[in-house]
């Protein structure tokens, strides 16, 4: 599917791509093929900036098996300057003391090589 390819591709371009919808005014990250507020599938590609604060963190401990050699890593919910969440990875943060990131700590994208996989991540801005 195209839509996946412009995704992956995006983020290896350090882009986070979103939809935001003609109808409706929705914004959705990642790029989605229709709208979830109103269904509508008359969606234009929308980039975000990669700005954006933290919601609500955790660390995961069990990673799923892809990940098991990660863990353990920080994984949060961002709202990015453009209205939408997005969850991604903390990165530059120690695991062991997650109380260093809290909610309203701003953050900015940092595309992760993982294998061979992108993975979004993000980084605490001061």
């Amino acid at each position: 599917m195209m839509m996946v390819k412009d995704y992956l591709d995006g983020l290896k371009n350090g882009r986070i791509p979103g939809s935001r919808c003609k109808r409706c005014g929705n914004v959705m990250f990642p790029l989605k093929p229709v709208c979830s507020d109103c269904g509508s599938f008359d969606l234009n590609e929308l980039q975000s900036k990669g700005k954006g604060v933290v919601r609500s963190c955790t660390v995961i401990y069990a990673a799923p098996v892809r990940l098991k050699d990660s863990a353990p890593y920080v994984v949060g919910l961002i709202k990015l300057e453009e209205g939408a969440s997005i969850m991604g990875r903390i990165i530059g943060t120690d695991p062991d003391h997650p109380d260093d990131i809290k909610a309203g700590t701003k953050v900015k994208f940092e595309p992760l090589k993982q294998g061979d996989e992108i993975v979004v991540a993000f980084r605490p801005q001061q």
